[in-house]
């Protein structure tokens, strides 16, 4: 996949369309296996800006073992991990956002 043009990214349709892309390309690859739907929310949306490498490195260094660890939290603790160890501040923000975003629907 080519990195996209500034063109493209000024495109409503296509940035749309990319970014869609992208999402299923986490939850359908480094992400998978994630069941609770609230935290594949919470971890797209932190993979989606800060890579899922970064996200499932604060579980373990091997994905398998880093789903299961994830597998293993309900929504809120999930967010409570992203707190306490991920390493870009910003990552609890964007889950914060998601959830304002959907309380307000």
């Amino acid at each position: 996949m080519a990195k996209p043009t500034t063109s493209e990214l000024k495109n409503p349709e296509r940035n749309i369309s990319m970014g869609a892309a992208y999402l299923s390309i986490l939850e359908n690859g480094p992400l998978a296996g994630i069941k609770d739907p609230q935290v594949m929310q919470y971890a797209l949306v932190v993979s989606y800006a800060n890579g899922a490498g970064a996200l499932l490195r604060t579980f373990s260094s091997d994905r398998k073992k880093a789903i299961e660890k994830i597998n293993d939290l309900d929504a809120d603790e999930f967010f409570e991990h992203v707190v306490d160890n991920h390493p870009a501040p910003q990552a609890p923000r964007y889950i914060w956002k998601l959830q304002q975003a959907l309380d307000a629907m």
